[in-house]
């Protein structure tokens, strides 16, 4: 995920010795806190002190803050000539944000569409053929209440399984995360630490009786850079429940108590890897990988991609079953 919170007062004195990268984190910073008059002026302010050095890193920036300004132009013209004045500025600005739809909310974890996707494994009630699908958005909830330039950040992750070769094309299982979680960067700029992450997650398959599946967990992630490779350690903790009302009682056995991310960008391609394993030794050892490789195609927003998935516990339903699956699609979002 991208980190939200920023020290403004530590950009703008970079940007005022000639930073562009500095200017440009700023604008748009103020751009998804719906400033656009300060998203302007430092958009403007990053094009300028980019002139002076002319790397490819900074013929890249420009290219990017001049398409961002010609947005931003857009949208307001398409402003003053389809809204009528409102006397009082907070009603046009409603109005304004009902008609753009622009609620800063934004991509959580990838949203992707694998039309075809071909598991190796098979067990009852699932074919070895089907669509899979990821929705997830984040919102910023609050900014800097504690005066760490911390975001506290509400979260919402859909996947579906979905049997589109059957007559009916029924959805075989749908796993839904909301989640509330608090970010804090580390601004250390030689540190190998970027980032923590503290947040409760619930996860659950709507499903009733023997096939409901749910559980709720604390956790802490942090974030860490070493050269293009970042890496996401996660680990969580298990809220308790009702021995009689528990759908997975052994649901640790198979995924364990944490995880590890690593993702590598290599030019416009990413490449994820997602590990987990419940770190017991001999017939109980239990674990999955997932690998990601994301590319682009004739669009800066779309990319194809490639899921490979080997292990336990890929969706609830299945959270105790083996899955060796390869999907290809679309990401909007990586």
């Amino acid at each position: 995920m991208m980190l939200r919170a920023i020290d403004t007062e530590a950009l703008e004195a970079k940007a005022s010795y000639g930073d562009a990268s500095a200017a440009y984190t700023l604008a748009k910073y103020y751009e998804t806190q719906q400033d656009q008059e300060r998203a302007l002026l430092w958009y403007k302010q990053a094009a300028i002190l980019s002139l002076e050095e002319k790397t490819t890193q900074t013929k890249a920036l420009e290219s990017s803050i001049a398409e961002r300004l010609h947005k931003i132009e857009r949208t307001e013209a398409v402003y003053s000539s389809f809204l009528e004045g409102y006397e009082d500025d907070d009603t046009y600005q409603s109005m304004k944000q009902m008609i753009t739809q622009t609620f800063d909310i934004a991509p959580y974890k990838m949203n992707y569409l694998l039309p075809m996707t071909y598991d190796g494994v098979s067990h009852e009630g699932r074919n070895h053929q089907e669509t899979k699908f990821q929705l997830s958005f984040q919102k910023d909830l609050v900014d800097n209440l504690l005066g760490l330039h911390e975001s506290i950040v509400l979260a919402y992750t859909y996947t579906a399984w979905w049997q589109t070769r059957e007559d009916s094309a029924p959805f075989r299982e749908t796993n839904y995360q909301p989640e509330l979680f608090i970010i804090m960067p580390h601004f250390e700029r030689e540190s190998f630490i970027k980032a923590y992450q503290l947040g409760i997650l619930h996860e659950s398959n709507g499903k009733d009786e023997e096939k409901s599946r749910s559980w709720n967990r604390l956790y802490v992630k942090g974030f860490f850079q070493a050269g293009n490779l970042i890496i996401a350690p996660r680990i969580w903790y298990r809220l308790k429940e009702d021995a009689r009302s528990d759908d997975n009682p052994d649901i640790e056995d198979y995924l364990g108590y944490g995880d590890i991310e690593l993702i590598y960008p290599w030019k416009k391609h990413t490449f994820k890897f997602l590990v987990r394993n419940n770190l017991k030794l001999e017939d109980t050892n239990r674990g999955a990988i997932q690998a990601d490789w994301t590319f682009p195609l004739w669009e800066d927003n779309l990319f194809g991609y490639i899921q490979l998935y080997s292990g336990y516990s890929e969706s609830l339903i299945d959270y105790n079953k083996r899955s060796d699956r390869i999907g290809i699609g679309f990401a909007l979002s990586r």
